[in-house]
């Protein structure tokens, strides 16, 4: 019966990654099945499922193809732009503080509840904090989170193809020129899964994302070559991806919660237009472009906006160094804040 239901959800799923891709929608193998997804969930009354461990070796696909884009080079151009990074994150932190509150005095949900549900620290890190915070509601945190996280992943991509996307509109120039696979690949390959293993044992966060990560960029950075993911391979991550985001969004709170859905909404419209903002001060203040700074300054997760930078060509590894930054800076230094600020109160 348990695989008869993950069975349904790939058939499912698929024709959504098709319709999206024949319809010319930005991220049609992502956007495509999470949408389809929720549409069963909504329309049959039964419960999509989808392995976790089919999510995770997703995100170990997607880590690699980001891993792969550090080099020397690149490194270098995240030192170098660690002022900007901390003035996006700092403004970004205090526009959902400011958001969290108008939230909190306009439909009484607490402070907490507010404050959480609008922190772009990512969805299960600030579940995980609600649950730590007497004052939270977890429904509503986790309400609108999953509106921030469903807002930025459909907007953000439309508006980075329309409205800003390189004119190859494919891979990377650094993707499509790199080494072909041969044996001197399999230690950047075998890095992938090696470096998830090692972060879900020192429990680092979202740990099949960032190990590949960092394993891979460490063995490209000593000298190794890392070729890119087959268009099938990538495409059959994405939509991996997208369909456990599709399961994870639950219809029943969504609807406990009307009156919080206008301001949650509006809410996270703004965040993306107040990071373009930050995203556009970036590009008159350093030479990157609009596209990738506004995918590094999008708040989004790091794996959606850095699947988007992957396919429409951005400075990925730029895009990576303002994700990553934001993400460590707000989950070590905003929890402790809140716990004590609630705390006391």
């Amino acid at each position: 019966m348990k695989k008869l239901r993950i069975i349904t959800t790939g058939l499912v799923a698929i024709p959504g990654g098709l319709l999206f891709d024949l319809l010319h929608i930005p991220l049609p193998w992502m956007l495509g099945p999470l949408t389809a997804t929720l549409v069963y969930n909504a329309l049959s009354g039964r419960r999509a499922l989808w392995p976790i461990h089919l999510r995770n070796a997703a995100l170990v696909v997607i880590g690699y193809s980001m891993g792969r884009t550090l080099t020397v080079e690149t490194t270098h151009q995240i030192l170098d732009n660690l002022p900007g990074m901390a003035i996006a994150m700092l403004l970004t932190v205090l526009f959902c503080l400011a958001t969290g509150y108008v939230t909190h005095q306009r439909t009484g949900i607490s402070l907490a509840s507010g404050v959480l549900g609008s922190m772009p620290g990512g969805l299960a890190q600030m579940i995980i904090l609600s649950e730590e915070i007497g004052d939270a509601d977890i429904t509503a945190v986790t309400f609108m989170q999953m509106i921030r996280v469903l807002a930025v992943i459909f907007i953000v991509p439309f508006v980075a193809t329309y409205g800003m996307a390189h004119p190859h509109g494919g891979l990377s120039p650094l993707i499509r020129t790199a080494a072909p696979w041969t044996l001197a690949a399999l230690p950047a390959v075998l890095a992938a899964p090696l470096g998830a293993w090692l972060a879900w044992l020192i429990k680092l966060p979202i740990p099949f994302l960032l190990g590949p990560i960092f394993a891979t960029a460490a063995v490209v950075l000593a000298g190794n070559p890392a070729p890119p993911v087959p268009g099938t391979v990538i495409h059959t991550a994405q939509l991996f991806f997208g369909v456990y985001m599709g399961i994870i969004v639950d219809l029943e709170s969504l609807r406990r919660l009307g009156r919080v859905l206008p301001y949650a909404v509006v809410g996270a419209v703004l965040l993306v237009a107040f990071t373009y903002l930050i995203a556009f001060g970036l590009t008159v203040l350093t030479p990157v472009d609009l596209l990738s700074a506004f995918l590094g300054t999008a708040p989004g997760g790091i794996a959606e906006m850095g699947v988007t930078a992957l396919a429409l060509g951005a400075d990925v590894a730029f895009v990576l160094g303002f994700q990553l930054f934001r993400l460590f800076s707000i989950l070590l230094a905003i929890p402790p804040v809140l716990k004590w600020r609630f705390r006391r109160g």
